[in-house]
């Protein structure tokens, strides 16, 4: 949401970019970063223009993401010319319900097909990327992580007749964020989430699937601030001086230490980040806009309740959330065809 309206860079423009940053850094990848590379329209285009920018560097491109719905084998066979790695692919949540929750818009159908595309060309490692402790979730959506892991497990078998396919799975706690349908929504408490990632481990059986999760306090610390207010400030004040450094690194990370520094501040870190909120409520970033006004943010929240799906307004009309008119600014599409009141280029 923070990132409406969509406004695509033209591939010379990024090309040019990533000229610089690999001529200015020493670095060897480039990695196409977005909540979705793959939906970007001019992304062949702009992959080609890469490659031959960079032939002959060892220079390579990476997609750390895809769309099951939009993966395209060709797309990720050139990616792969300078150095090979597996795919990734985001379902988010286990089962169908959830993911019309989530409004992700793809299906296991996708998936699977994505999957068995990469499968007939070659691939034989594929991470499946999911989030737990979403609203409205259920035991059942967790076993839907499990299942789907199987499931594509066993198509590589089908399709290859081989045995050496390899499945990670990576689970990661859904932190609300500000400024989203989400936003009065609690994280689930600390224990419910550590038995949530243990109930996913038990039905994981086979070698060739790995299971990763993401440390649920850590979670939690994100969870607090992202919900938080300017009462914060005393907390990282009074983490500083506790000697809290270099937290993003595991073993830097100390929870206990930061659950001090909010005693000391007189703060109870559960009022932010596990508390459910009336939609009625001041929130402590109201006075902040980014142009998505706030009853679109209470619609699309009681739509996810009954997992009614919004759809994309980048091709299709306007879904009514307020960014274009409050800022002033259009969507900037580079893909030819219709284009509903927006400025659409071709690529």
């Amino acid at each position: 949401m923070l990132y409406r309206p969509v406004r695509e860079k033209s591939p010379e423009h990024l090309a040019d970019l990533a000229k610089q940053i690999i001529a200015n850094s020493g670095y060897n990848e480039i990695s196409l970063m977005s909540l979705s590379s793959a939906d970007y329209s001019c992304l062949p285009e702009l992959v080609d223009q890469l490659l031959d920018e960079f032939k002959g560097q060892k220079v390579s491109v990476s997609l750390p993401s895809l769309r099951v719905d939009s993966f395209s084998v060709d797309i990720a066979k050139k990616v792969q010319q300078v150095r090979k790695s597996g795919l990734t692919f985001a379902p988010e949540a286990g089962t169908q319900r959830l993911r019309d929750v989530i409004n992700k818009g793809v299906t296991e159908e996708d998936l699977l097909a994505a999957c068995e595309n990469a499968f007939q060309n070659g691939w034989s490692t594929v991470k499946l990327y999911f989030m737990m402790g979403l609203p409205t979730e259920t035991d059942e959506d967790l076993a839907g992580i499990a299942d789907l892991a199987y499931k594509v497990l066993n198509l590589y078998r089908k399709v290859t007749h081989k045995n050496n396919g390899k499945v990670t799975v990576s689970v990661s706690s859904f932190v609300p964020k500000s400024h989203t349908a989400f936003q009065w929504f609690g994280q689930l408490p600390i224990e419910e989430i550590e038995r949530k990632q243990q109930y996913i481990k038990g039905l994981i059986n086979d070698k060739h699937i790995s299971y990763h999760y993401h440390d649920a306090k850590t979670g939690r610390l994100e969870a607090t601030f992202a919900r938080g207010d300017r009462r914060m400030g005393k907390v990282l004040y009074q983490a500083w001086k506790l000697g809290c450094k270099f937290d993003g690194w595991t073993e830097m990370f100390d929870y206990d230490m930061w659950m001090k520094a909010f005693d000391l501040a007189g703060i109870d870190p559960d009022y932010y980040a596990a508390r459910t909120r009336s939609l009625d409520e001041a929130l402590p970033w109201d006075h902040l806009s980014n142009g998505a006004a706030k009853a679109y943010l209470k619609r699309e929240w009681q739509k996810a309740t009954v997992a009614e799906l919004t759809h994309d307004c980048r091709r299709l009309p306007c879904t009514g959330c307020g960014v274009c008119p409050h800022l002033g600014v259009s969507i900037i599409d580079r893909k030819e065809g219709d284009d509903h009141g927006k400025t659409t280029f071709s690529c």
